[in-house]
């Protein structure tokens, strides 16, 4: 059991910040399939302080965010604590600092994990995001930049030292990107090196793979594309998942979708799930790529329809 700020924690499964997956509708879909708390897509605190209407988007809360994570990157600190009141006018419980995300239009900028070649620079912005937020403070880090230049271990210090509330560290290098990973004893090292609570982040797609976190005395797992592929990961007694029950589960995500968003923007995000769905039968290659195309509400429902031998 853990806590940050007011919030209590017993071994959480965490649905992780992921760009385009986790808006709104994903999040409150995972919630009900078990999910202890989720984070919200990145959002770049300049697109507030710039008061982008997308900005404001990400930042969309639902009943079920309890507590609502927002997720600030940024390369400076002057720019996270201006960015900070819109975060909290829209309702954060808790900021989540990105220093992790491994894209060129990120990195390129001095943000995501670029920070961590920079362990005086992830101090300075924690520590003023720390001193200027009313709410708990937490941080997702990569290992660091490549091999020559793991710095975790003196980021993960920095990070506790400058108050943040808790850590998450994905166990890969911004060079490995989406590959090869460290072995899970990194957490470990990092348990010895720091008091606040770890999550720990990186191909976590089973239930063996969360025991494994855990016995590296880990306090939490964040669970990325494995909750995309399998979003029942949350559930705490894996089920044995039908046929019917990923028509129903993907039906109630597209209709997540569309209570959320207009109808195109709804349809496009749910291209990216599909494939965890239309699958292991004849004919899923072909209803895919008919979905991918699909204009309206009532081709995409024919076609889930019709693939799952749903008559309706």
């Amino acid at each position: 059991m853990f806590k940050i700020g007011r919030f209590s924690f017993d071994k959480p499964r965490v649905l992780a910040p992921m760009a385009g997956f986790t808006d709104i509708s994903f999040r409150e879909f995972c919630y009900d399939l078990g999910a202890d708390f989720a984070v919200s897509e990145m959002i770049m605190v300049k697109s507030l302080i710039y008061e982008n209407q997308k900005g404001f988007e990400l930042m969309s809360k639902s009943d079920k965010d309890n507590p609502f994570i927002i997720q600030l990157a940024g390369g400076d600190e002057n720019d996270f604590v201006k960015a900070l009141p819109y975060a909290i006018k829209f309702g954060a419980d808790i900021i989540d600092i990105n220093m992790g995300c491994p894209v060129p239009k990120v990195v390129n900028n001095g943000a995501g994990s670029a920070l961590t070649k920079n362990p005086q620079k992830v101090y300075d912005i924690v520590k003023m995001v720390k001193d200027n937020s009313p709410v708990p403070i937490t941080v997702k880090i990569r290992l660091g930049w490549d091999s020559s230049t793991l710095t975790y271990r003196e980021v993960a210090k920095n990070i506790e030292l400058a108050g943040a509330d808790a850590i998450t560290v994905h166990r890969r290098t911004r060079a490995q990107m989406y590959g090869n990973i460290y072995p899970l004893d990194v957490f470990k090292e990092i348990r010895d090196i720091v008091t606040i609570p770890i999550i720990s982040n990186g191909n976590i797609l089973t239930e063996e793979d969360i025991e494994q976190n855990f016995q590296m005395g880990v306090d939490g797992v964040m669970i990325g594309r494995g909750a995309i592929k399998y979003p029942w990961i949350f559930s705490k007694n894996t089920p044995n998942i039908t046929h019917i029950d990923r028509y129903n589960a993907l039906i109630k995500l597209l209709n997540l979708h569309l209570k959320y968003h207009q109808e195109q923007k709804g349809l496009n995000l749910m291209k990216g799930h599909y494939s965890a769905y239309i699958r292991d039968s004849e004919g899923a290659k072909n209803s895919k790529n008919l979905l991918m195309t699909a204009t309206t509400t009532e081709d995409v429902l024919a076609i889930i329809n019709s693939f799952f031998g749903i008559n309706n």
